[in-house]
């Protein structure tokens, strides 16, 4: 197979989190060994550097990891594909900042450790909207209770294996 070619997966990235975690650790010996030396001690100061850029890499790397595992989720027929995320129990009440999100309903205290409201919804379907013209889509709890509020002449309707 020629990664070249094709989308890298969540693992890939992840191998090269653990890379990128060993090579951080050598510069860390190389840097403690340099320190050691009488004549060459002054010589490892951009060596902390050159280990906490591959720290900052290495976090860059699993969030992108988390991020494609997220949306290769979301392609499945199964999952909600509305190209932003809800609150699962309480709809369009996300707020994001820095990377996380939470649901601002007083009575939830879900928080997620990622940008929910920039990623692709990924909850499993539950109803069918349809628009006044006739164009439907599946759509999760979250999204069809605020298709419900938002949605005028259409219908949110549950799926069969949702009511049964």
């Amino acid at each position: 197979m020629d990664h070249e070619q094709h989308e890298p997966t969540p693992a890939e990235l992840r191998a090269l989190v653990a890379e990128a975690e060993v090579l951080e650790e050598r510069i860390l010996n190389v840097r403690a060994r340099l320190r050691a030396s009488d004549d060459a001690g002054d010589t490892a100061f951009r060596l902390t550097d050159a280990a906490e850029n591959l720290r900052r890499a290495t976090e860059a790397l699993e969030m992108t990891a988390s991020d494609l595992a997220r949306t290769r989720t979301a392609r499945d027929p199964g999952l909600c594909s509305v190209p932003w995320g809800v609150c699962p129990a309480h709809g369009n009440t996300l707020r994001s900042t820095g990377g996380r999100s939470w649901c601002t309903d007083l009575g939830c205290s879900r928080s997620w450790g990622y940008d929910r409201l920039a990623m692709t919804c990924g909850e499993p379907v539950t109803h069918t909207v349809t628009d006044a013209a006739g164009s439907s889509f599946l759509a999760c709890r979250g999204h069809a209770m605020d298709a419900e509020k938002r949605l005028e002449g259409g219908t949110v309707t549950p799926l069969p294996s949702v009511t049964s």
